[in-house]
């Protein structure tokens, strides 16, 4: 399925539609205006009660070859009421019958809840973003952090503009004022673009390293929605794990279950290669840098039993460990083919300081790193500032103090944590 799936975050503030424009998307069922479509998608409980989500979820959105969504089954009134009921596809449903397959990740918007935003975007390998911002009020420093962490992950991004239905003009405009100053800042650096029809599509949609497509949509209306499908519908994958199949299997342990009559299973990414089930495979690293001998049991891609997965791929992996070995499982860990997998507690990091909440970073400093799958607290050792830019970015050399850190890749400093 890698080849055929682009993935997209989704981020915004507390306040924007983000959860509600996904149940829309997914179920072709417009929302009632009192969160009859969050509803399709929210697993929580105190997520269904706030209306806040508070954690990291994917939900697939499927296409034909010809654009057309993969639809569920309307019961009672027609899909375009609020009302209808419907039968909701299951996610290998949505896999087996779908062309094409659009990956939404629905993260959090409050700011309590800004880690775990963070650590969606760094371990989401997401190829583009959608930015939803409220049309009736300006956009919020929340919008701006989210902005800043698309453009440090180097993920092109498109504004989504929500709530248009009953929208006053002036403040509409407005707010497509503030958010384009905020795309030409010298530190995003994009032209903003209004996306009205499949015309305008057809302009942007090769075209998101310099440009910022801008979508005006409504949940309870349907206004734009259907240009934001065939823009999703549109966009060409960017990330291209598939030529990665003939490295050494790497699989980004992002969460662990123990599922009774089973044993112990790791959620998360295959980053490169290729596993069989039945493979011998190694879990770590442990505190000392070594690296578990287990097998790998069974494996499942979008709910289906497959019998290997391949890059590109989110999946599950049943392995095969005892009661003590299963307590030394954690998220952060990487599965691999060889016992040649090195881990290191010091690494050097180019770091590009960007405008926000003051903070002085220097030696001795702690604090939280995000690489991919990982987040470990680390300390900073030594900083040699290289560039200093305009008021707004700053670029240094920093070697860094930490645990489990394996890999070269973007790294995100979260301040406020305490190294261990």
């Amino acid at each position: 399925m890698s080849n055929r799936n682009i993935r997209v975050a989704v981020v915004g503030n507390v306040d924007a539609g983000k959860s509600t424009l996904i149940g829309t998307l997914t179920t072709t069922v417009l929302d009632d205006g009192r969160g009859k479509s969050r509803s399709f998608i929210t697993r929580l409980i105190h997520e269904i009660e706030t209306g806040r989500t508070s954690s990291v979820s994917s939900h697939l959105l499927g296409f034909k070859s010809n654009g057309s969504t993969v639809a569920n089954e309307h019961e009672g009134s027609a899909a375009t009421t609020a009302n209808c009921r419907i039968k909701q596809k299951t996610e290998h449903e949505i896999a087996q019958e779908a062309d094409r397959v659009v990956t939404l990740m629905d993260l959090a918007g409050h700011e309590k809840y800004l880690k775990t935003t963070i650590r969606g975007v760094s371990m989401g390998m997401a190829d583009y973003a959608l930015i939803l911002v409220n049309s009736r009020q300006p956009p919020t420093h929340m919008t701006r952090h989210h902005l800043n962490l698309c453009c440090v992950f180097g993920i092109p991004t498109i504004v989504v503009l929500t709530k248009v239905d009953g929208c006053p003009s002036h403040a509409k405009r407005n707010t497509k004022l503030e958010m384009s100053n905020m795309l030409r800042s010298p530190e995003i650096g994009k032209r903003p673009y209004v996306v009205r029809n499949e015309r305008d599509v057809d302009t942007v949609k090769d075209k998101l390293h310099t440009l910022a497509p801008f979508v005006e949509v409504s949940s309870v209306t349907g206004e734009g929605l259907d240009v934001l499908r065939n823009l999703l519908f549109s966009l060409p994958k960017r990330r291209h794990h598939q030529k990665k199949i003939g490295r050494p299997f790497e699989f980004l342990v992002e969460n662990i279950f123990n599922v009774p009559g089973v044993g112990p299973v790791v959620s998360g990414f295959v980053n490169a290669g290729k596993l069989d089930i039945g493979d011998i495979v190694y879990i770590g690293p442990l505190d000392d840098g070594s690296f578990v001998k287990t097998t790998a049991k069974s494996a499942h891609v979008a709910r289906i039993n497959v019998s290997h997965i391949t890059a590109g791929q989110d999946a599950t992996i049943a392995l095969s460990l005892n009661k003590e070995q299963r307590k030394i499982l954690r998220n952060g860990m990487v599965v691999v083919a060889k016992d040649e997998a090195t881990s290191t507690v010091t690494f050097e990091a180019e770091i590009c300081i960007m405008r926000g909440e003051g903070a002085t970073i220097r030696e001795n400093y702690c604090t939280m790193v995000h690489i991919l799958n990982i987040k470990q607290a680390a300390r900073i050792v030594a900083i040699e500032v290289i560039h200093a830019g305009s008021n707004s970015t700053m670029t240094s050399v920093a070697t860094f103090d930490g645990a489990g850190i394996e890999n070269e890749d973007e790294t995100i400093l979260r301040a406020g944590s305490i190294a261990k």
